[in-house]
């Protein structure tokens, strides 16, 4: 029975209509808002030079920022040219790259918000709005909040995966409406900052060291997945590939554990005398 019909309950119906009052006077002012940006971003269009620039200043800020802006994440192996199995990776810009774009573009709405979310699984729902162009973009990320074994984890690691979430969600929506091709430039200018330009690779090899003893993987484990002897075979292609590893660990991309997994080459297929270093380590 429609609540506004009923004449059981009067004041339950105008209870019902106010609520429905009400939300109609906030789509209003929703809509208004958007209205009034919409105008706004047409009055003072951007500048794709200036948001260029601003972009290129800010991943080149430092090498901290530069080396928080692209990230590779594991994607398998395939056999190389002299039949040896080699990791591949999927680079990307990230989580940063995208907050610094929003920020510069110019005319834009982006957030997040959750959608669904229980013992197993969260859902986020990532929206951005180019309010000068009106292109808008609406994505959906899910992950499991469930540990390898199927239990769930406990409320505390529940939220640091939504709030990872929400980050990737944000991201994916803003680089579905900002065009990467707009950032070539930045992020092969981000990747050479980080590759630590006017620093020795001696001490840009010390450095990653000194990042895998951090998070307690043994060099051997980082040597099989980039698939090189020792430090001597690491030059500047495999020391992006680290950091983007770090940047993707940071962003909670992927785990330590599927970044460098101990099992990182196939018995008796691989040359790499690391292959059977030890088994895949097990969460408890």
């Amino acid at each position: 029975m429609n609540p506004l019909n009923s004449t059981d309950s009067p004041a339950a119906a105008e209870t019902a209509q106010l609520e429905v009052l009400a939300s109609e006077s906030l789509v209003a002012v929703t809509r208004a808002e958007v209205d009034v940006q919409i105008s706004t971003a047409h009055r003072f269009p951007r500048s794709l030079a200036t948001f260029k620039k601003d972009v290129l200043d800010a991943v080149t800020l430092d090498a901290e920022t530069a080396e928080s802006c692209v990230y590779y994440r594991p994607v398998g192996k395939k056999k190389n040219d002299q039949g040896q199995w080699e990791e591949q990776f999927a680079e990307g810009p990230s989580i940063r790259m995208a907050e610094i774009v929003a920020a510069s573009y110019g005319n834009i709405r982006a957030g997040t918000r959750t959608i669904e979310k229980n013992e197993r699984f969260v859902k986020v729902q990532g929206a951005c709005h180019d309010l000068q162009k009106n292109v808008y973009a609406a994505i959906e990320v899910t992950e499991a909040t469930t540990k390898k074994d199927g239990t769930p984890y406990d409320e505390r690691m529940r939220v640091v995966i939504e709030k990872a979430t929400h980050a990737k969600a944000y991201r994916d929506a803003v680089f579905k409406v900002v065009p990467r091709a707009f950032l070539k430039s930045a992020i092969e200018e981000a990747k050479r900052v980080a590759a630590g330009e006017g620093a020795t690779l001696a001490q840009r090899r010390e450095k990653a060291a000194q990042w895998l003893q951090s998070i307690k993987v043994p060099e051997a484990r980082a040597f099989a997945v980039l698939g090189v002897k020792g430090w001597d075979d690491v030059g500047v292609e495999k020391l992006q590939v680290l950091i983007g590893l770090r940047t993707a660990i940071k962003d909670g991309e992927v785990s330590v554990n599927d970044a460098f997994p101990v099992d990182t080459a196939v018995a008796n297929e691989s040359t790499n005398p690391l292959a059977d270093a030890g088994k895949k380590e097990v969460k408890s």
